[in-house]
């Protein structure tokens, strides 16, 4: 029977246990959702609004609404080629962390030493030391006297320094040592799920190590390397002090594009133009791979 009155309706729903529930939680969503409001989302729009601006001068935007910025950086070949190159750095980092990912996690997700905590915190380890620290420490190791040339050259195995600073190969290696955790991690925790007696059967079946590893390791552990792939790629091609710091301002990438354009150039119409596109590609890039993983049933 219902209610005769509102007063008798409203009572009812406070009375009512999943509504009271509900409401309860609110109170502690709604603290999340202000912050994320404020500290991203009105960001993120002030940003798209100022690349739909002209270019008015050092520091300065005009009134107007236009798409003259997008225009300009994706007929542009010089823009085209930032954008390319950071793809390409991105690519290139997640398939090395890949590789050398994968044992390391596969035996992590099988051993049962009692050192095997230990070997996780080495790995998680350089995550706790800043970014900028970590970069710092590579300077020894690649600089033209540093350790490897050092070693190179002592063996005469080259007979000049190798540059492995301020320029791609230099960036691309401090990126790897950056994200290699988080791939690893990643396919630990899928690789744990994977059960033991299934490689068991492989084998008594006739399978080889090889044929296990690609016909049912690596099938089953595709969750893993989406979500290694996706939280690795997308945070190198964002990655800005690392590229800083190792590429010596040689190797523009779109972090620094962006940066270059707001703090040196102060072209602000293009800067928020250039941190909108790599928001673009980075979402794209996200949602088409979770619907490809989706219909491939990861």
């Amino acid at each position: 029977m219902m209610s005769d009155t509102p007063a008798a309706d409203h009572k009812t729903r406070l009375q009512d246990p999943d509504l009271a529930g509900a409401w309860g939680w609110s109170w502690f969503i709604l603290p999340i959702v202000l912050f994320l409001v404020l500290f991203f989302l009105l960001p993120v729009l002030n940003l798209a609004e100022l690349s739909l601006r002209p270019h008015a001068g050092p520091g300065a935007v005009g009134e107007a609404l236009t798409l003259a910025n997008y225009m300009r950086f994706v007929t542009d070949p010089f823009y085209l080629g930032v954008l390319f190159d950071t793809a390409v750095i991105g690519l290139v980092v997640i398939s090395i962390c890949l590789v050398l990912a994968y044992p390391v996690a596969y035996v992590l997700a099988r051993t049962k030493s009692r050192f095997r905590g230990a070997l996780i915190f080495i790995i998680i380890a350089p995550l706790l030391i800043s970014t900028v620290v970590r970069n710092l420490g590579w300077f020894p190791i690649l600089g033209g006297a540093g350790l490897i040339n050092w070693a190179l050259l002592s063996t005469g195995l080259i007979t000049e320094p190798l540059r492995l600073m301020n320029n791609t190969a230099g960036v691309i290696i401090a990126l790897t040592h950056t994200f290699l955790p988080f791939m690893i991690l990643a396919l630990v925790t899928v690789i744990q799920r994977i059960g033991v007696e299934l490689e068991e059967a492989a084998r008594n079946l006739g399978a080889g190590p090889i044929e296990t590893f690609f016909r049912v390791i690596l099938p089953l552990s595709r969750p893993g390397l989406m979500a290694g792939y996706l939280i690795v790629f997308t945070s190198v091609i964002s990655a800005f002090t690392t590229p800083a710091m190792m590429g010596g301002r040689r190797v523009l990438v779109m972090s620094t594009l962006i940066e270059q354009q707001m703090r040196s150039v102060l072209n602000y119409a293009m800067g928020a133009t250039a941190a909108m596109l790599l928001m673009t590609m980075a979402a794209v890039l996200t949602v088409a791979s979770l619907r490809r993983a989706r219909k491939a049933g990861i």
